[in-house]
């Protein structure tokens, strides 16, 4: 061996190749390192797409051109430094201790390099959480010194982000309001609102609370300390985690308990499972849907395809006209959840009903980005089987050909094929072309759809789906494109 590396030609050489096939493995780990980031960088739902790219390896696999490209956090930087440390070690050993056969060898293991990812998320880990612990403890100190703030927690399997918005549009006609930006609703997103967004003078904080697993929202809760909370929905979510609906009620309902008895929530009155959640609501609780026995409730609504106009009334006997350019009655009904908050906030109905009129189309959730010469309908952000049926049937009153564009949905465990056959059954009743991304994940939707009187185009990708879009549409078309699934779930 000495004698083998006693040329410093040789000694280049075996650097070089060091370098060379720690690079390689760095490049080769871009795809894994960005499927843990679209991941939220849970190691259990990654193993599952490195399993799955175990099965069918390649030394470097470039996928199509990311939706939702890699970000490159200063969680990334360091998950990067550790691979470059490791493969660097790794590589050297190879080079230098194994005789060439085996060492060529190491080269063709490198489609594993998504087990070594893996192994230095794991590395990491103890760092993260250290990380993670501090930046908690800072958020939680910058609200403990503002007393006076209020916060409301939203909560829910389906339409938290859109009341959280709605919400904020009608607290603003009275008060300075602090809105995470789209989904902020993991711990560490909510911390880093707090941190970098939160004002002297905002006095009311919506925190939004996402959950994929039993105790995320508890987490959230312990350093927040909601004064009040909206529960919106609860449906199959995330099912793939929460394992069945009592998980997903169970999960929800922690958010309720971080209230105590001193609190308000506010409650959708759709679906036996959320009421049954009212009923043991420790706390102050009001009830707001379409039921003339809720606290607020919505009559005489007619829904358009420019809005939808209603009556919003109160158990007390009062009442306001109201308009919105929102699409769909599930819409109106998270205004209804909006608006008893804001009446518990101290707002009057007419001020309500002002910041109604100026509520925006959520980006992504049922947001029309055209009319001319077709309409497109954008409800791209992750749906699910309750929000995909609205939108169809928002889809059913225009006028013209309806198309929708869909790949299905992912994350509902051993049910997604029952709610697959459902969205195709909605399909079939709404809309009079389909344009299915997704081959084998699709099957279930064509099952439900059955024998339609329309036509079903099937398509690998969403980019071939928009070519065949391109080609079939016409003039006076309207099309809804119908979830976007993240680049990990591409088939």
């Amino acid at each position: 061996m000495d004698f083998i590396f006693s040329s410093p030609y040789v000694i280049a050489a075996s650097i070089l190749l060091v370098l060379s096939l720690s690079g390689l493995t760095l490049i080769a780990a871009k795809y894994y390192i960005h499927m843990l980031q679209l991941e939220g960088y849970f190691l259990s739902q990654y193993a599952v797409h490195l399993f799955a790219r175990l099965r069918k390896p390649s030394l470097l696999f470039h996928p199509q051109p990311a939706k939702k490209p890699l970000k490159f956090t200063a969680r990334i930087v360091r998950l990067y430094i550790c691979l470059a440390l490791v493969t660097l070690l790794i590589s050297a050993l190879c080079v230098f201790l194994l005789p060439a056969p085996l060492f060529l060898l190491c080269i063709l293991l490198l489609p594993l390099v998504s087990v070594l990812v893996f192994f230095c998320a794991l590395l990491c880990m103890p760092v993260e959480k250290a990380i993670a612990a501090w930046y908690i403890h800072d958020a939680k100190k910058k609200l403990a010194a503002r007393g006076d703030l209020k916060i409301i927690g939203i909560t829910g399997s389906y339409g938290k982000t859109s009341t959280k918005f709605i919400l904020s549009t009608i607290l603003s006609e009275k008060f300075s309001v602090l809105t995470p930006p789209s989904s902020y609703n993991t711990t560490m997103g909510v911390v880093r609102v707090i941190r970098e967004r939160l004002q002297p003078d905002d006095e009311i904080f919506i925190c939004e609370m996402g959950a994929r697993h039993i105790g995320d929202i508890r987490e959230i809760c312990s350093f927040v300390h909601p004064d009040a909370a909206i529960l919106t929905s609860i449906g199959p979510q995330h099912l793939d985690t929460f394992g069945s609906i009592e998980g997903v009620k169970k999960a929800k309902f922690e958010l309720i308990e971080a209230l105590g008895t001193e609190g308000t929530a506010v409650f959708s009155s759709s679906g036996e499972e959320i009421l049954s959640l009212f009923e043991k609501a420790p706390c102050k609780k009001v009830s707001a849907g379409f039921r003339e026995t809720d606290d607020v409730f919505a009559q005489n609504i007619s829904v358009g395809c420019s809005g939808s106009a209603f009556t919003l009334k109160t158990s007390s006997g009062q009442s306001v006209e109201c308009f919105t350019r929102l699409l769909g009655t599930h819409n109106i009904a998270n205004i209804t959840i909006a608006a008893a908050m804001a009446l518990e906030m101290g707002l009057t109905l007419e001020e309500i009903s002002r910041g109604i009129s100026k509520i925006q189309p959520v980006e992504h959730r049922l947001e029309i980005v055209a009319s001319k010469p077709v309409t497109i309908i954008d409800d791209a952000f992750n749906s699910s089987p309750n929000g995909a049926k609205a939108a169809l049937e928002v889809l059913g009153r225009f006028t013209g050909r309806r198309i929708i564009v869909t790949p299905g949905f992912v994350e509902l465990g051993h049910q997604e094929d029952q709610y697959h056959i459902e969205l195709g059954q909605a399909i079939a009743q709404n809309a009079d072309i389909a344009i299915l991304v997704g081959k084998k994940r699709t099957e279930k939707i064509k099952e439900g759809i059955g024998s339609f009187s329309g036509t079903v185009y099937t398509a690998a990708t969403l980019k071939e789906a928009t070519e065949i879009l391109g080609r079939i549409s016409i003039t006076g078309d309207v099309v809804l494109f119908e979830n976007d699934l993240p680049d990990n779930y591409n088939e």
